[in-house]
């Protein structure tokens, strides 16, 4: 199979985006108060950019225009927690793409609801 190599292409357009791990544990300062653990963000490049139109329709919907798609050289597993300019996105299940050396990722925009 051929392969093609698009990865220096992104270079040119990469940005930065973080990864976010749930904080675990926690700590007490010297007065005893409790601190929780804040959540490890991991620096990363990627081009993220709108998804198209023509995916909204053929996902009948599923897609909004704040979701978004990360074309990257890094592999994300489902479910990882993403931020990208202050907005927390939900990676969905990766696109197989064995043809070239970088990565398709649907992004999720995470929506916050308070229980009424």
């Amino acid at each position: 199979m051929i392969g093609f190599r698009f990865a220096p292409i992104l270079n040119k357009y990469n940005s930065s985006y973080y990864l976010l791990r749930p904080a675990s544990g926690g700590a007490h300062d010297e007065d005893g108060v409790w601190i929780p653990a804040r959540e490890e963000r991991t620096p990363y490049r990627g081009h993220i950019q709108p998804v198209s139109a023509e995916l909204k329709q053929v996902e009948g919907g599923r897609y909004t225009d704040d979701d978004r798609t990360l074309y990257t050289i890094n592999k994300h597993a489902a479910g990882d927690l993403i931020e990208y300019k202050s907005v927390k996105y939900t990676v969905h299940p990766p696109a197989e793409r064995d043809y070239c050396d970088t990565n398709k990722y649907i992004l999720k925009k995470v929506v916050v609801r308070d229980t009424v």
